[in-house]
């Protein structure tokens, strides 16, 4: 958490019940607005301020630049858009709300929870690469002082651009608030244009929650789960998912294809195959390492050993999703395949590299892979071939993308627009093809109707999500017996039987001791998906 060490001297204006300043930031420095080259225009329930300068330094220095804010004042809120300009490339635009009366601030997973004075914690909506923010899952911010009273600050922005919320408590009875809009880096200019926030009071924030919907699904096209086109009538019957771990960065064979159908018998002679989407992660060799050579591995059985898996999961009436990674190329492949220019680069032109996975367990992190672009259209269309190569192939039934949530301001292209195009391409080219992600904001839930994050779905207000998406357990979720993550990095954790009152689809990971030696515990994962299947009335 990283703060001026100095007074800023940020002029507040009052804007109907708050005291609210404006800080304009640019590629080089920070900026606000210079009271003394400022007016304030009123007329009825509408408020203007325009400045013609702003200063720095805590006011040691002053600068010329061009500022509006309008602000509009209905019952119980204020919608505001702002405006700037100054001869310097502006990136972001930042509302500073002080002395708004303490409550608990909403957390990740949309819980409140009390902070201590002096605390601060920022969230934001997409999570950059490798943020140290926490993450949103579309940009409304929420502070509960009590039964039936909140503050609410909600973006009406559909563009996908950085949000970010900033809250502090300053004494026991005060909160700070700060509302960050990041534009787009491929449009960073001298000039900027912010759509309005609206900030206000309210007894409910689901009217909130449901205000921010609307805006997703009339600027979308956002279906409900039960009436989108994407998802294949077959997927709407899926009642366990098994996450049939194949080899491990090191090479550690889980599970051959000729014992994944051997593993998928046994479990079809317990529950129906229509019930059963199959997840295959390491499927392709090396996980991660060979990414994204993307064909079937010699010591799993090659391309007859993996045609023959799926056509006998097919025969068992189970459908079939590869593994593949949106974002991820092996140093080794990168520039065999031509693709450095498609490495991500931040908003001020750095390129990226994977930094957190110690995969050797030297007890080091190994940067083994770049992030590359989506937006790039030389990486975009090898992954669609890759994709489409697999699918005509061996007949599998869609698509997993791991990191399909990832996001950062890159100035050259859109990893998110990027995506879209990828997967829209597929969806149109195979009838009943499903696509499912690793993680979700708001803007993806309009074109990958499934993911397996379990522990993303808000506490409060389910329904952001449960309407339009449904989730699985994650890929790392232990296995049967000591409770392995299979090809993922997190290693051993405690197993536990999914609780089929959840809104997560149960979830089997099997690696290579799970039916030889803990078969009871499996079969207790089969039964849960089983209650899951008749609370949800698919059979």
């Amino acid at each position: 958490m990283h703060n001026f060490s100095f007074n800023f001297n940020d002029y507040f204006f009052n804007i109907s019940e708050y005291k609210i300043a404006f800080r304009v930031f640019t590629m080089i420095n920070t900026y606000t607005i210079d009271p003394s080259k400022a007016k304030v225009l009123a007329e009825d329930s509408k408020q203007v301020i325009e400045a013609s300068g702003f200063m720095w330094a805590g006011g040691q220095k002053k600068k010329k630049g061009l500022f509006k804010a309008v602000s509009t004042i209905e019952e119980k809120c204020v919608k505001i858009s702002v405006e700037a300009e100054i001869d310097e490339p502006i990136k972001s635009i930042g509302l500073l709300l002080k002395d708004i009366d303490y409550g608990k601030v909403l957390d990740s997973n949309w819980d409140f929870i009390d902070i201590e004075v002096g605390e601060k914690r920022i969230y934001s909506c997409p999570l950059g690469w490798m943020d140290f923010t926490r993450r949103l899952p579309t940009p409304l911010y929420l502070i509960k002082h009590g039964e039936n009273n909140y503050t609410f600050a909600v973006s009406t922005d559909t563009q996908v651009r950085p949000k970010r919320f900033y809250v502090d408590r300053v004494s026991e009875d005060k909160l700070h608030l700060e509302l960050v809009f990041e534009e787009d880096a491929r449009r960073f200019g001298k000039r900027i244009t912010v759509p309005e926030w609206v900030i206000g009071r309210c007894s409910d924030p689901r009217k909130v929650v449901e205000f921010r919907m609307k805006l997703m699904e009339e600027a979308w096209g956002l279906k409900s789960w039960e009436e989108r086109p994407d998802v294949p009538e077959w997927a709407k019957k899926i009642a366990l998912v098994v996450n049939m771990h194949g080899k491990h960065w090191t090479g550690y064979v889980f599970n051959t294809y000729k014992r994944q159908l051997e593993i998928l018998e046994w479990i079809a002679d317990r529950i129906d195959g229509s019930l059963v989407l199959v997840f295959l992660p390491g499927w392709d060799g090396r996980y991660y390492y060979d990414y994204p050579r993307y064909e079937p591995d010699p010591d799993l059985g090659g391309p007859e050993g993996f045609r023959e898996l799926i056509e006998g999961a097919h025969e068992l009436g189970m459908h079939v999703l590869p593994m593949y990674s949106a974002v991820a190329v092996s140093v080794q492949f990168i520039d065999k395949l031509g693709l450095r220019e498609a490495l991500i680069r931040d908003k001020y032109g750095n390129t990226l590299m994977s930094n957190w996975v110690d995969w050797d367990n030297d007890r080091n992190r190994d940067n083994i892979w770049y992030p590359v672009n989506l937006g790039h259209p030389k990486w975009r269309e090898y992954l669609f071939n890759r994709v489409c190569y697999i699918t005509d192939t061996y007949g599998v039934d869609g698509a997993f993308f791991d990191i399909a949530h990832f996001y950062e301001n890159d100035p050259n292209y859109s990893f998110y627009e990027g995506l879209k195009e990828l997967v829209t391409r597929l969806q149109k080219k195979y009838r009943d093809f499903l696509v499912m992600g690793e993680a979700w904001y708001d803007a993806l839930l309009a074109f990958i109707p499934l993911y397996h994050v379990h522990m993303w779905i808000p506490k409060n207000w389910p329904e952001f999500f449960l309407k339009y998406a449904r989730t699985a357990y994650h890929l790392s979720w232990p296995a049967p017996g000591k409770g392995s993550s299979g090809v993922h990095e997190m290693g051993f954790s405690k197993f536990r039987v999914p609780d089929p009152k959840y809104e997560v689809i149960p979830t089997l990971s099997v690696v290579d001791d799970t039916i030889p030696d803990h078969a009871e515990e499996a079969e207790k994962v089969i039964e849960a998906a089983l209650k899951y299947a008749k609370r949800k009335n698919i059979i």
